[in-house]
C-alpha cells in the first residue's frame, strides 16, 4: 500500500481487496430474520402494505432496504447478501473520514480494515440484519455532524463568526440520517444524543476559554443544532406521512404497542443476566481480539506528533485528544445501552458497538506501530504509509478474513459440494438452512406461481425461497401464541384461512423459543391448544411428508 500516495487511493485499494476476499458472503443462505425481511420486502414490491397485509413488530426501514436490493439486483438470496458488501464499503469510508479527522489517515485506514474483518466474519445469522444495516446512516450521521463542527470561531472579541451554509447543511443531513436510523429500530434514537453531543464537544473545545460564555449566547452557535433537529423531524415526519398515505400508520402504532410485551419478557435481572452471560461468551469468541485492541486503544496515549499535516478540509487545528475520543466513548456507551434495552443480548444486537470499537482498535494499532517505528527504523514511516510492519499486520488481518470465508465456500464454488450439502453447514439451534431449501424445492415442484402458503412456526425464509405468498398477514406464529398480542388476531387468522385454502401448510417441531413466544412448547405442540386452527387443519389437510423439522400438510382433494 505504500506505493499509493493518495489517502483516497489507499482507501479504495483496501476496500477493493476486502470486497474480493468477502465474496463468499454472497453464498450464505438466509436465516429466520433475513427471511422475514425478504418476504415483506418482496410483498412491498408487489403492492402489499406493511403491517396491514404483512405484519411485523419492527419499524419499516429494513423492509424497504431489502425491497430496494431486490428491485436493483433481483429477487435472489445473493442480492440480499450483497447488502453486507455495500455496507462495508459505505461504513469503511465513513470510519476512514472519522479516523482521519480524529487522529490521522492511518487510523482511518485501520478503522476501515478492522470493521470489515470483524463484521464480515460474523455468522450468516448476524449478517444482513437490522442492527447491521443501520450502521451506514449512523456512521455518516456522525461524519456530517463532525464536519458541521469544523468551522473555527473568531472569538478574539467573544463573538462567533457566522456559520457557513455547508456547516448547516451537514448538520441537517446528520439529523436526516439519525431520523432514518429510528425507522430501523426505535432504540436507535439514543444514537442521536451522541451526534448532538459530538457537535457541542468539538465546538466547545475549539472555543477559547475566555469566549465560551459569549459564544453560548450567540444565536449563530445554535444554527447547526437547530438544523440537526429539523433534519431529524423531516425524516421522521416524511416516514409517518408516507405510512399514513399507505394506510399503514395505525398498524405500525399497534405493532409497536403490543411488541412492548416481547421486550418486557426478559427485561428483568433474573432473565437478563443469564442471557447476557451467554451472549458475552459468544461475543468473546467472535470479538475477543477486538475487545483487547479497543481496551488498549482506550488506555494507550496517542502520540500527538503522529498527526500529519496538512489537515483535511482546511482545518486550522484539530479538536483536542480528549474531546475527539470522548465522542467515541459516548458512541460505544450508546451502543451498549441500545443492546441492553432490547433485553435479549442477541449477537446482532451488539453490532452498533462495532464502529466505535473499530476506531479504538485502530488507535491502538497505529499507536503501537508508531512506537515500534522509533524502536526499529525498519517499521512504518511517520507519513502514515504502511510499509514494513504495517503492511504485514494489514496482511494478517486480510488473511484472517480470507481464512474465515473461503475454506467453507470453496468446495461449493468449485462444484465439489451441491447447494443442499453446503447449506447443511449453516445451523442455529434447530434451524438448518438446507431444510429450508429442501422444503422450498419440494413446494415449487408441486405448486404454481401465485399460490399461497401457511407456515405455523417461525420460518418465513421458506416464503421467499419458494416464491409462494403468505396466506395471512402473520408470517410467523408468535403473534398468535404470546399472551401480550390481541386475542382477536387468532380468529382473524382462522377466518382468513377458511376463506382461501393454501395448497400446503407447514408445521414446525422442536422450535422452542420461550424468549419470543413466552411459552416453552414447540409449534407442533402449541397447535394443539389453538383449537380453531387445529380443527381447520384436520378438516382440510392430510399429512404429506416430513423434511427435517417441517411437517408438510397437503390440502385434501375436494
Amino acid at each position: 500500500m505504500h506505493i499509493l500516495k493518495s489517502d483516497t487511493a489507499r482507501l479504495l485499494a483496501l476496500l477493493a481487496v476486502i470486497t474480493l476476499l468477502a465474496l463468499p458472503v454472497l453464498t450464505y443462505p438466509l436465516g429466520r430474520d433475513q427471511g422475514e425481511f425478504a418476504t415483506i420486502g418482496r410483498g412491498l414490491l408487489e403492492g402489499r402494505v406493511p403491517y396491514r397485509d404483512l405484519w411485523n413488530p419492527k419499524p419499516p426501514a429494513v423492509f424497504y432496504v431489502y425491497a430496494a436490493a431486490m428491485a436493483v439486483l433481483g429477487r435472489s438470496t445473493e442480492a440480499l447478501r450483497a447488502l453486507d458488501l455495500l455496507l462495508v464499503l459505505g461504513v469503511g469510508a465513513g470510519l476512514f473520514s472519522l479516523g482521519r479527522r480524529f487522529a490521522s489517515s492511518s487510523v482511518g485506514l485501520w478503522a476501515a480494515l478492522v470493521f470489515a474483518v470483524f463484521y464480515l466474519t460474523e455468522s450468516f445469522w448476524t449478517l444482513t440484519q437490522n442492527d447491521g444495516l443501520v450502521l451506514l446512516p449512523m456512521v455518516w450521521a456522525l461524519v456530517f455532524m463532525v464536519k458541521a463542527a469544523s468551522p473555527n470561531y473568531q472569538a478574539s472579541d467573544g463573538v462567533c463568526s457566522p456559520f457557513p451554509v455547508m456547516a448547516i447543511l451537514s448538520a441537517f443531513l446528520a439529523g436526516v440520517l439519525c431520523g432514518m436510523a429510528v425507522w430501523f429500530k426505535y432504540p436507535f434514537a439514543l444514537f442521536g444524543l451522541v451526534v448532538v453531543a459530538s457537535f457541542f464537544i468539538l465546538r466547545w473545545q475549539k472555543t477559547p476559554v475566555a469566549a465560551r460564555h459569549a459564544v453560548s449566547l450567540n444565536a449563530a452557535a445554535w444554527l447547526p443544532f437547530l438544523a440537526f433537529l429539523f433534519g431529524g423531524l423531516v425524516a421522521l415526519a416524511a416516514g409517518a406521512v408516507y405510512l399514513l398515505a399507505l394506510g399503514a400508520w395505525a398498524g405500525l402504532l399497534e405493532s409497536a404497542q403490543v411488541t412492548a410485551g416481547y421486550t418486557a419478557l426478559t427485561l428483568n435481572i433474573s432473565d437478563l443476566v443469564p442471557l447476557l452471560q451467554t451472549a458475552l461468551g459468544f461475543r468473546w469468541q467472535q470479538w475477543g481480539l477486538l475487545f483487547l485492541l479497543a481496551a488498549l486503544g482506550a488506555f494507550l496515549p496517542y502520540p500527538v506528533h503522529r498527526i500529519p499535516a496538512p489537515l483535511p478540509d482546511g482545518e486550522a487545528e484539530r479538536p483536542g485528544v480528549r474531546a475527539r475520543w470522548l465522542i467515541v466513548y459516548l458512541w460505544l456507551l450508546a451502543g451498549l445501552v441500545i443492546m441492553l434495552v432490547q433485553a435479549k443480548g442477541y449477537d446482532y444486537h451488539w453490532l452498533p458497538m462495532l464502529p466505535p470499537l473499530s476506531l479504538l482498535a485502530a488507535r491502538a494499532l497505529d499507536g503501537l506501530l508508531f512506537r515500534l517505528k522509533h524502536a526499529a527504523s525498519t517499521l512504518a514511516s511517520p507519513q502514515g504509509e504502511m510499509p514494513g510492519a504495517s503492511a504485514l499486520l494489514a496482511l494478517a488481518f486480510l488473511l484472517l478474513l480470507a481464512l474465515n470465508l473461503w475454506p467453507r465456500a470453496l468446495p461449493y464454488l468449485t462444484g465439489q459440494q451441491d447447494r443442499l450439502a453446503y447449506a447443511a453447514g449453516f445451523q442455529g439451534g434447530e434451524f438448518v438452512a438446507s431444510e429450508s431449501l429442501a422444503v422450498a424445492d419440494y413446494l415449487r415442484a408441486r405448486t404454481t406461481p401465485g399460490d399461497s402458503l401457511f407456515i405455523w412456526g417461525f420460518r418465513p425464509e421458506v416464503y421467499y425461497l419458494s416464491g409462494l405468498n403468505p396466506a395471512t398477514r402473520f408470517i410467523f406464529q408468535f403473534p398468535l401464541v404470546a399472551d401480550w398480542y390481541p386475542a382477536a388476531w387468532r380468529q382473524e387468522t382462522v377466518d382468513t384461512l377458511w376463506a382461501a385454502l393454501p395448497p400446503y401448510v407447514l408445521v414446525l417441531q422442536a422450535d422452542y423459543m420461550p424468549w419470543v413466544t413466552g411459552r416453552h412448547e414447540d409449534s407442533h405442540t402449541l397447535l394443539q391448544a389453538y383449537t380453531e386452527l387445529n380443527n381447520w387443519l384436520m378438516f382440510n389437510y392430510e399429512r404429506d411428508t416430513q423434511i427435517g423439522s417441517f411437517f408438510l400438510w397437503r390440502r385434501k382433494p375436494t
